[in-house]
């Protein structure tokens, strides 16, 4: 069979090229006509992103570049992390809540429809893909070239729409003045150390860019080592990871530009500033590990395309064929010693570093964004000539495999000579620590077993102790002084609550929900709110200061709401299992509930509830507004996965097929097709839909 324009493998999404950002108002009664205006478009690395937390209402905090990938040794981590940024010249976080309130000001969705005009789109019916028997009409394929002078000009037209809708709104201009009134405060993040030296991120409030420092000692004079705003004049080009050597001498760094997950390599001297000619392209989703001797590092790259003249800021192959490298300082790219790859797994991943002592190095293998992996180990002392001794053989690594299979995760936390501390799910869904000496690896022992109740989500070393203290801080807080202190101006938060509630979702679990809002607000349903969710890849959602939200609840009265829906790592791989392949309605169906929850408690009405998810949260929405477009007055879906049959073809796309299963095999085609290509037939009207394309 054939279905039909309904069906159409087409979601309400906005799109941009390359550094032009894009906002699309969607707004429009629907048609089979109107269905295929919407644009389609590719989201990219959304591999388990720790910087989903930077999808919050803050996204002026990650254009400004305060959450970096540090590479600073000691285990393989479960994925290689990314981190994102705008491409956006303006403040997104202004237009964020410009949106809200022009949102806000129309009122209901339906009710504003004469104002628009949606650009057009070409529909080509021709485009028919067979899933397994069943026939899918794909009219927009053409909008999976982002370099077609097409699209590129239906993605300025949106942009257009969009600016000239959000002209409208009054309050603009005071916002934007108080966002930056907030926002222009000095901020720190921690300091680390590296030999006799001492580095940390500051911004002085307003910067594009948080700049690195580096001193003597804590109390030393800092000195500018990296300014990311000195590379480009728009403040696009970011410090997406770094990795200072073990004796403070270097840095290895590379940059994104515009928002893209591609990164380039270069190194600097510490001590004159100085970088060197280092250069390093095609890395993505990589971590940087020196080796104790400072002589190189260790990182993951891709093959270069074949087309040579390829942009990666615009490339959107899928990322195949991930390896690991060593690169000697001072040498050129060409002359990088593989250290590993397995051409018979082409879509496998792999993440290496040097253990705090310097004498292992770690391989972890992923085959997706699950939390499993292979775990093997080097040992650097038997290698007669080094690493560099490889050069010359073409051999790899002769690393040992202590887990050769994918199921559980393996972090390494420290070691001590040959025993090694771990952090896994191993048959402990939330988590616990265990010991192995790795030359007789029939031994494990549990040292921290898991606790019914609480996630183990992370684990460091402190010290070369033995002894281990833990303090959980919702019980007791240690006795802690103040090194650095970040006052915002104008904040009280007094004046707010935060308060977590529990939501009986459509099966009856209990979903736990933070609401933010101003103090003793009276629940009579006016008050506009956004919710925000998440719901994949084991990332939980857990509360932190935004700016933005602060202009939300003071300036604009909202309350803003976090539903820690199923598919997240809040309650562990359990929970986060609930939420995924096959289960994955599980996840629209509590956000769903928890949005029920809002209008029958008196926060809100439907009118004035706006829905927020970045990333893999983009999916949740637009699932959300598809399946209840009448709960919702307002949608912002950024960076979403739209596109469930084909997602997997374009970049790192098949990682994330662990979550969301392949339209490639027939079972898990049927899962995709129930919530991935359907718009709901008896809509009156699409809900406003924001998307803001960073990568």
């Amino acid at each position: 069979m054939t279905h039909s324009s309904t069906q159409s493998r087409t979601l309400i999404l906005a799109n941009n090229n390359r550094s032009v950002s894009s906002l699309s108002i969607l707004s429009f009664p629907i048609t089979a006509a109107a269905r295929g205006s919407a644009a389609l478009w590719r989201a990219r690395g959304i591999a388990r992103p720790s910087a989903v937390r930077g999808f919050d209402l803050d996204l002026d905090r990650r254009r400004r570049g305060d959450s970096i990938s540090s590479s600073t040794g000691g285990g393989a981590g479960a994925w290689p992390r990314a981190r994102r940024r705008s491409g956006c010249s303006s403040s997104p976080g202004v237009r964020l809540l410009s949106i809200l309130r022009r949102a806000a000001s129309m009122g209901s969705v339906g009710g504003d429809t004469t104002r628009l005009s949606y650009p057009p789109a070409r529909r080509d019916d021709s485009v028919v893909d067979s899933y397994h028997g069943v026939h899918i009409t794909d009219p927009y394929r053409w909008l999976e070239d982002p370099d077609s002078e097409e699209t590129k000009e239906f993605v300025a037209s949106q942009s257009e729409l969009a600016e000239s809708l959000l002209a409208g709104c009054a309050d603009r201009d005071n916002i934007r003045r108080e966002v930056t009134r907030l926002f222009d405060h000095p901020r720190h993040s921690a300091p680390f150390r590296r030999g006799d030296k001492y580095f940390y991120f500051h911004n002085s409030g307003l910067q594009a860019q948080s700049v690195l420092y580096v001193q003597d000692s804590l109390d030393g004079e800092a000195e500018v080592l990296l300014d990311p705003n000195t590379l480009s004049k728009d403040g696009t080009v970011a410090l997406s990871t770094y990795s200072v050597s073990k004796d403070g001498k270097y840095i290895a760094y590379g940059l994104s530009e515009s928002g893209s997950d591609w990164v380039t390599i270069h190194v600097m001297n510490i001590a004159d500033k100085q970088p060197f000619s280092d250069k390093l392209s095609w890395v993505k989703f990589s971590s940087i590990s020196w080796t104790h001797d400072g002589k190189g590092f260790l990182y993951g790259r891709y093959p270069a395309p074949r087309e040579a003249d390829l942009d990666a800021g615009t490339e959107t192959n899928i990322n195949l064929n991930h390896e690991i490298y060593y690169h000697v300082m001072g040498s050129d790219q060409s002359e990088d010693i593989l250290c590993w790859k397995d051409p018979g797994h082409p879509k496998y991943s792999f993440g290496a570093s040097v253990t705090e002592d310097g004498k292992y190095i770690i391989l972890g293998i992923y085959e997706g964004c699950d939390p499993v992996n292979k775990l093997y180990y080097c040992e650097i002392s038997t290698l007669p000539q080094g690493i560099e001794g490889f050069k010359e053989t073409k051999e790899m690594l002769p690393f040992v495999k202590l887990i050769d299979n994918f199921d559980a995760q393996y972090q390494v936390v420290a070691n001590d000579g040959n025993e090694f501390t771990f952090l896994t799910n191993r048959n402990a869904p939330k988590n616990k620590l265990v010991r192995v000496d790795i030359k007789k690896p029939e031994l494990w022992t549990d040292i921290l077993p898991e606790n019914e109740r609480d996630v183990l989500e992370s684990a460091d070393a402190v010290n070369d102790k033995r002894p281990c203290n833990w303090c959980n801080l919702a019980y007791a807080i240690p006795e802690m002084k103040i090194f650095r202190e970040i006052s915002v101006p104008g904040f009280d938060r007094t004046n707010f609550e935060v308060k977590q509630i529990f939501v009986n979702s459509k099966d009856g679990t209990k979903i736990p929900m933070f609401v933010m809002s101003k103090k003793d607000i009276e629940l009579d349903g006016s008050h506009p709110t956004l919710l925000y969710g998440y719901g994949g890849f084991n990332i939980s959602l857990t509360p932190s200061f935004s700016v933005s939200r602060i202009v939300l609840c003071k300036n604009m009265g909202f309350v803003v709401c976090i539903a820690n829906i199923r598919g997240g790592g809040e309650y562990g791989e359990e929970w986060h299992k609930a939420g995924a392949l096959a289960m994955k309605q599980n996840c629209f169906d509590d956000f769903i509930a928890s949005a029920e929850l809002l209008i029958s408690a008196g926060y809100t009405s439907s009118r004035q509830l706006c829905i927020e998810g970045g990333s893999n949260g983009g999916l949740l929405i637009a699932a959300c507004v598809n399946q209840r477009p009448d709960l919702f007055g307002c949608a912002l879906a950024h960076v979403g996965v739209m596109d469930m049959l084909r997602f997997h073809k374009f970049t790192i796309g098949h990682a994330w097929t662990t979550d969301y299963g392949c339209s490639d095999k027939e079972e898990e085609f049927h899962w995709l097709i129930k919530y991935g290509v359907s718009v709901i037939s008896n809509n009156k009207h699409a809900v406003i839909c924001v998307s803001i394309i960073t990568h």
